[in-house]
């Protein structure tokens, strides 16, 4: 925790002035690529890389996981704000995946039932609004065998860690300004939706980038 705190308070300064320097497009896609620099490439390789057929990308942001699918994915992106999508779809322009990039959110998807083989977010169920009902709809929309990607930081486990997150919350609102939440447990909401896990990878990435090392699950999950 004292970790953490010290890096946070010596990287976090320089990260929100350069936010407010570049905008927050310009600063997110800058953003990706330091921190897959960093180590979150070979993490954006583990969530998507064996993903094939019809897959589902929710809150895709800039496209900043584009460059990891397969080739023979065919892959069917959604993000609700406007500056991110015309930016994805920039980014859709230049993959070797078929990549197709469409306006919509978690919690209400845009698609018929048992449309995906997979579905997969990277850094998303922090933000929705609810993530219970964005996973009731990766369950609709789903075909039955289905397979679920996500990563995503998770509240810490740590006696002290934890609790704070969640007092701190608000604060950590205001400081990143778009809607991303830090205390969520992640994990347990998707074995509550009814997901069979098959696989939990904890990581943690110390990034001048992102300044704030999250404790980071990658978790593997099946549609019964």
């Amino acid at each position: 925790m004292i970790k953490e705190t010290l890096f946070f308070l010596r990287h976090g300064p320089a990260i929100q002035k350069r936010k407010k320097e570049l905008g927050l497009v310009a600063f997110m896609q800058a953003f990706a690529r330091d921190i897959d620099a960093d180590g979150y490439a070979a993490l954006r390789t583990e969530l998507v890389g064996e993903l094939r057929g019809d897959v589902l990308e929710i809150g895709t942001g800039t496209g900043a996981t584009f460059p990891y699918y397969r080739k023979d994915a065919r892959v069917c992106a959604i993000e609700p704000d406007d500056d991110f999508r015309a930016a994805a779809e920039h980014a859709a322009e230049n993959a070797h995946t078929e990549i197709r990039v469409l306006p919509g959110a978690g919690e209400t998807l845009p698609f018929e039932d048992d449309s995906f083989d997979a579905v997969c977010a990277s850094l998303v169920l922090c933000s929705v609004t609810s993530p219970a009902q964005t996973l009731e709809e990766f369950k609709r929309v789903l075909r039955p065998g289905g397979q679920v990607r996500l990563m995503e930081h998770v509240r810490s486990e740590h006696w002290l860690a934890g609790p704070l997150m969640v007092i701190l919350n608000p604060i950590w609102l205001r400081i990143n300004n778009v809607g991303c939440n830090w205390h969520r447990r992640t994990v347990e909401t998707v074995r509550e939706a009814g997901f069979a896990i098959q696989t939990i990878t904890a990581h943690k990435i110390y990034s001048k980038a992102a300044a704030t090392a999250f404790p980071i699950r990658i978790i593997k999950a099946v549609f019964p």
